[in-house]
């Protein structure tokens, strides 16, 4: 294809030429043939539009290229998305809108609170054992070993945190 003199005719030929080859290489890496062809419809959109088409030595390369970028861009958007649902199922959020509603903002904040306050009034060492298994994930068994109590002392403490933290909650 002479690459000086390229007019839309030219990308509509390559877009007919490769778009097969384009979509199977998309659905492979998206697992998906309705995402696949819109990055591709999206990719010949961009083409199209391109302005200064003539720096470019091979059309079908830079086509192929554009999309596979915007597929890597719909992956890592997918990826990320899927974190941030998983952080919200963890939470309790899912389903709620991405604006939290300022009555559930002033909940959460109000429980936080009392929580915060039911640690406080636990003595030293049930707090520290608490937020050691909680906070910082250490087994009952590395806690005892850090603190010098035995497993049963570690239950005894997170048992008693527990009650705490949970009386505050209902």
């Amino acid at each position: 294809m002479p690459e000086k003199t390229r007019n839309q005719a030219d990308i509509i030929r390559l877009y007919d030429d490769a778009s097969p080859e384009l979509q199977r290489l998309l659905q492979r890496k998206l697992g998906s043939h309705a995402e696949a062809e819109e990055i591709m419809h999206d990719a010949f959109e961009k083409l199209l539009k391109l302005r200064d088409q003539e720096h470019i030595d091979d059309l079908r390369r830079y086509f192929f290229t554009m999309a596979n970028n915007m597929a890597l861009n719909a992956l890592q958007h997918r990826e990320v998305e899927q974190r941030y649902l998983a952080t919200q199922v963890d939470s309790g959020e899912a389903g709620r809108t991405a604006a939290p509603d300022p009555g559930r903002t002033l909940e959460v904040s109000e429980q936080l609170r009392h929580v915060r306050d039911a640690l406080s009034a636990l003595p030293e060492r049930t707090r520290h054992v608490f937020l050691l298994q909680r906070a910082d994930g250490y087994s009952y068994s590395e806690i005892g070993r850090q603190l010098g109590i035995s497993k049963k002392g570690v239950e005894y403490h997170m048992k008693r945190a527990v009650t705490a933290v949970m009386a505050v909650m209902i």
